[in-house]
């Protein structure tokens, strides 16, 4: 059986694993300080996309957006050129990008509001105002970001603000909320993260360390106070120890739904490494494993390594077609974990913990 019923509608793209900020809850760096040194150092060019993803394809999707694992897509070389050829390849394409927002200048967004237009969409993640957005953005220019979201917003594009509530700024989510109508934002949404989850532990934190570059602490960050800002699935999870025994059996024995298959949607990494999806693709280069270990790499090595799910060397479907998609599909169906279960599947797509889902909810 294949592993998606229907045709590819949806496209996620890493255009670079490159960013200009060091947050500490995202894998390219050890907790917001030193770079993950595991990264491949990777970018997509123009070149590569027309390699990659013919017009033919392209006229074929209902979506196509750049975020990724790693790194940020305005710090890519041929950003602008990449979403231009999509838009000429098909005008009904709806074009998406999440972003920090703090790097190019004005006129480059003017011209990325120009080519995205009505059907398409930036998500600008901004964690805050002024004093605080810099807190989780590290690294970040909050009025650089707030003129770029305006040039692209006064050019024609559609943009959203999205609102990561922390302990240092969940008093000013309405503030932020105003200033974003005040812009032009046509939504504001908040994030109730559920990264405050040791995926070594498989336990709740309450607080995480953010680390300088060698190593000390910096400072710490801390879950929002207030109920309506918390991760539903983080506040389940003394009642799924309760009914498994603890958070190992459960991902052991949950079912898993996956989002991807369902939407029939795949990912792209920036080296043009074509994975179901960006949770199974993170799994290549965590910065607290040994590099090349982990279920994920297991499957990738038993089916010719990662040259096997190439687009730059091979077809788009043929990939689809491979056996890292086949085992990762029958590891669903294993007693657990330690017996080949992928673990990056139950916890993500597993039924009654959604830390992704309920990030919106």
């Amino acid at each position: 059986m294949s592993f998606y019923s229907k045709d590819i509608q949806s496209i996620h793209l890493e255009l670079t694993d490159r960013c200009n900020l060091s947050c500490p809850q995202c894998g390219r760096n050890k907790l917001g300080g030193e770079e993950n040194p595991f990264l491949p150092g990777a970018e997509i060019n123009l070149s590569d996309i027309k390699k990659m993803l013919e017009p033919t394809l392209l006229k074929s999707l209902k979506r196509i957006y750049a975020c990724g694992n790693y790194g940020d897509p305005i710090l890519a070389k041929d950003t602008l050129e990449i979403f231009s050829y999509f838009r000429d390849s098909s005008f009904a394409l709806n074009l998406g990008m999440n972003t920090n927002g703090s790097a190019r200048d004005t006129s480059w967004w003017s011209s990325l509001g120009r080519v995205f237009g009505d059907n398409g969409e930036i998500k600008f993640g901004i964690d805050g105002l002024e004093d605080t957005n810099q807190i989780y953005r590290k690294g970040s220019d909050f009025n650089k970001i707030i003129k770029n979201a305006e040039a692209f917003i006064n050019s024609g594009g559609r943009a959203t603000w999205e609102y990561i509530v922390f302990k240092h700024n969940e008093y000013q989510v309405e503030k932020a909320r105003e200033l974003s109508e005040s812009i032009g934002f046509k939504k504001f949404t908040v994030k109730k993260t559920g990264r405050f989850f040791s995926n070594t532990k498989v336990k709740t934190n309450d607080f995480q360390q953010v680390l300088k570059n060698d190593g000390s602490l910096d400072y710490i960050i801390e879950k929002p106070e207030q109920e309506k800002y918390q991760n539903k699935s983080l506040k389940k999870e003394q009642d799924i120890i309760s009914q498994f025994g603890s958070m190992d059996n459960y991902l052991n024995e949950t079912p898993v739904d996956c989002k991807v298959a369902k939407e029939s949607s795949v990912y792209i990494s920036s080296e043009g490494l074509l994975f179901p999806c960006c949770w199974t693709a993170n799994q290549l280069y965590l910065w607290y494993m040994p590099k090349g270990k982990g279920q994920i790499w297991d499957m990738v090595n038993k089916n010719n390594g990662l040259k096997s799910l190439d687009l730059k060397k091979r077809n788009f479907y043929d990939i689809l077609k491979s056996g890292f998609y086949e085992d990762l599909k029958n590891s669903w169906n294993c007693s657990s974990v330690a017996n080949g279960k992928s673990k990056v599947c139950s916890k993500t797509c597993g039924t009654l913990f959604d830390q992704f889902r309920d990030q919106y909810k």
